[in-house]
């Protein structure tokens, strides 16, 4: 084919280019700093008042470096950090300097909520000093906790949640604060005693972050240096038993059905070692969970929703294959594209294919490092539902560190959580990430799985390959290969697109200015991703993303002009994108071309919005669309913000014009009680639903929760205020871990 053909072409050129710039660059290698520990009989008290008789045995780190803007320069403000452990608790304390200490930003009150555009200090921390894998802790002034574990090295998942405590204040000369770190809410190895180790803190109205270790200004678990001392640490018993109690209340207008349940439910979390974990769940209740973003589904491929449930998240990281699903900076390639073929994804337990709960018997999980190797095993016994019978549900993975650069892995997945079919799916990965060597990152990713089904059939396997230079300045660039085979089907995991070939690359230039008294960094560069049928050998669908102009500023305001060509098959109608509104399209290839503007200011204000606005050609007709998000913050526990999105589509098979609303608004009574509420509304499915969540936590790992959700369906779309009213659930929920 002549469009494969060029393709093969232009990615030849971009893989000369890509190499020609890794090999023209000099390799620097890597100076770990290195810092000891004392193990001390005295507890400081976690107060965010750093007391110097409490930490007069702490070492001290006072040199820190800037990450950005200007890698390795000297930091605007002083930070001083200590640190110390006992036996059972690390301490870190921090005296944050400030020439303007009024003029710290610290808006984020609500316990768990993202602080990302706060000032905040963070400690990184990697037990096993394995640069792959590790926790991630931080903090802003208002002592609000925000926590994370990493995957794929780069990525974090911050809805992995654990025990521990942080305290800050406004200090005369900036702001402190005190954080203890219980060893039980860690793994770790005992016969090691030097972790990973690095810390962060961000200045928000400078936009400028700083560290004890910086490299090619990355902040991920890779970038760390070498703390010493973890001698004579305990996980004591290693025992939390957490008892859960709920009480649901449902109603469904259109069928008359309510429904009361009381429902105890209990997880156990015990260390067999302090680097292996086991966890187990009875009568399991998601009901406190998170409402889901609402999105509108107007394509031929599926959505794809991250997982927010609690005991899914334990140990998260050991789960990860093949680098799937990871981030690229200013790549447009995300969602269930990035996801595709992904062999083990947990949101398919417990959970039937509309979203709706599905009760979960029993569970029970071991994940953690044993003897140089990551392991995790997952049981579920899952109920019948509709006419899926009880399921017994199995993932096992298994990997272990070559060297300090790559990882080999496997991963076997058996059953079926939505059939009553069996499925298995095996699967090998190697991953590689030179940054624990070099300053010049090169990372590449190579897996292979093959599923097995009730019925013998050929062509299951997937396979996939990716080479990748994430440089934050200069040439950056990425290959990628994906084949996934037409009966492909992991049945615990995750699929969008099947029989398959993805062709993917990246190549762009990044320009940073140390001295521009505005700019801060240009990029610009082409993003390409085509998905080819390999048994009709045609295209499934392209996009060629070609960022014209890309600039950030020093203050964190972003702007972009580009210009997009999409394509797209469609061959039958079980791929019509528009089938839910009764427009049907001829079948054929489509080919079209779109610009667009886009600006982000700075979170850091107490007002801030993002604007885009695309307009060009689609499918067969023409598209204008755009979407505005609006926040304000007018002070410290008071969020306010509104997503409105836009489409006007003008076909000649027919017209429509989506509107799509998400409204929230979070209060923070005091620093224990939020209150968050959510309303999301689109006039395709004719729906809105509102979601209310009263959260009160003491300290971490006691929760009380108090949620309403209420669900609406448009009657008269003329009268946008005309609804009535099709569901209503109201729960309360309570757990208490006792930790032994």
């Amino acid at each position: 084919m002549n469009r494969t053909n060029q393709f093969v072409k232009h990615m030849t050129v971009a893989l000369i280019l890509m190499c020609t710039a890794i090999t023209s660059s000099e390799s620097k290698e890597i100076s770990v700093k290195n810092c000891l520990i004392e193990n001390c009989l005295s507890r400081p008290i976690v107060d965010g008042v750093i007391n110097e008789d409490e930490w007069r045995e702490a070492t001290r780190i006072n040199r820190f470096v800037q990450v950005k803007p200007n890698e390795a320069s000297n930091p605007s403000e002083k930070t001083t950090v200590l640190l110390l452990i006992t036996n059972s608790t690390f301490y870190i304390a921090a005296k944050l300097y400030d020439k303007s200490p009024s003029d710290i930003i610290a808006k984020v009150s609500r316990q768990g909520a993202s602080i990302s555009n706060d000032d905040f200090f963070r400690v990184q921390i990697d037990p096993f000093n394995s640069k792959r894998a590790g926790y991630r802790f931080q903090v802003n002034m208002n002592s609000v906790r925000n926590e994370g574990i990493f995957l794929n090295i780069t990525s974090i998942n911050d809805d992995w949640t654990s025990i521990w405590e942080a305290k800050a204040t406004q200090t005369s000369y900036g702001w402190s604060t005190e954080i203890a770190i219980p060893f039980k809410s860690l793994s770790f190895d005992p016969e090691t005693d030097v972790w990973g180790f690095n810390v962060f803190r961000y200045i928000s109205r400078k936009n400028e972050l700083i560290s004890w270790i910086t490299r090619n200004q990355e902040s991920n678990i890779s970038v760390s240096g070498s703390l010493s001392g973890f001698k004579g640490i305990q996980k004591g018993l290693g025992l939390d038993v957490v008892p859960n109690l709920s009480f649901q209340s449902s109603s469904n207008d259109e069928t008359g059905v309510s429904e009361d349940m009381f429902q105890p439910s209990l997880d156990v979390f015990y260390k067999i070692t302090p680097s292996l974990n086991g966890s187990l769940t009875f009568n399991t209740d998601f009901s406190a969970t998170e409402v889901d973003d609402r999105r509108v589904d107007l394509s031929q491929f599926s959505l794809f929703f991250p997982e927010k449930r609690a005991f899914f998240l334990r140990e998260f990281d050991i789960f990860d294959f093949g680098g799937i699903g990871s981030d690229f900076s200013y790549s447009r390639f995300g969602g269930s594209q990035s996801q595709n073929a992904r062999p083990f994804f947990s949101r398919k337990i417990g959970l039937g294919t509309d979203g709706s709960p599905v009760d979960i018997i029993g569970g029970a999980k071991v994940s953690g490092r044993l003897k140089g190797y990551d392991l995790g095993v997952l049981i579920v016994e899952q109920d019948s539902y509709q006419d899926v019978e009880q399921k017994s549900l199995f993932v096992g993975r298994i990997s272990k560190n070559i060297n300090s650069n790559t990882t080999l892995g496997l991963i076997h997945t058996r059953g079926d959580p939505r059939s009553n079919n069996r499925n298995s799916v095996t699967g090998m990965d190697l991953r590689y990430r030179n940054s624990s060597t070099t300053e010049d990152v090169i990372e590449g990713n190579i897996w292979y799985q093959s599923s097995t089904n009730d019925y013998a059939m050929s062509d299951e396997d997937a396979f996939g390959i990716s080479l990748s230079k994430p440089s934050p300045r200069g040439f950056r660039g990425l290959l990628q290969y994906q084949n996934v085979g037409k009966n492909f089907n992991p049945a615990l995991g995750f699929v969008s697109r099947r029989d398959v070939e993805l062709y993917r690359g990246i190549f762009g230039y990044v320009k940073q200015f140390d001295d521009h008294p505005y700019i801060r960094k240009i990029y610009s560069g082409a993003d390409t991703a085509y998905w080819d049928l390999k048994g009709l050998n045609k295209l499934q669908s392209y996009t060629q993303f070609y960022r014209l102009l890309d600039v950030e500023y020093h203050s964190g305001d972003k702007f972009n002009i580009s210009y997009v060509r999409f394509g797209e098959g469609i061959y039958s109608e079980n791929n019509q994108p528009f089938s839910n509104l009764d427009i049907v399209l001829p079948e054929q290839e489509y080919h079209w071309d779109r610009y667009g503007i886009y600006f982000r200011s700075s979170k850091s204000r107490s007002i801030d919005f993002k604007l885009n606005y695309y307009t060009g050609d689609y499918y067969t007709g023409t598209r204008d669309s755009g979407s505005i998000d609006l926040g304000y913050r007018p002070r410290p526990g008071l969020d306010f913000s509104i997503d409105y999105n836009y489409w006007d589509v003008d076909l000649p098979e027919g017209s429509f014009i989506l509107r799509q609303l998400d409204a929230k608004f979070s209060w923070n009574f005091f620093e224990y009680l939020s209150w968050v509420n959510v309303i999301q509304y689109d006039n395709i499915s004719k729906s809105l639903g509102f979601n209310s969540r009263l959260h009160w936590t003491k300290k971490a790992g006691e929760n009380l929760y108090l949620v309403f959700t209420n669900n609406y369906s448009e009657i008269d779309e003329a009268n946008s205020r005309d609804f009535e009213l099709i569901s209503r659930d109201a729960s309360i929920k309570v757990n208490y871990t006792i930790r032994f």
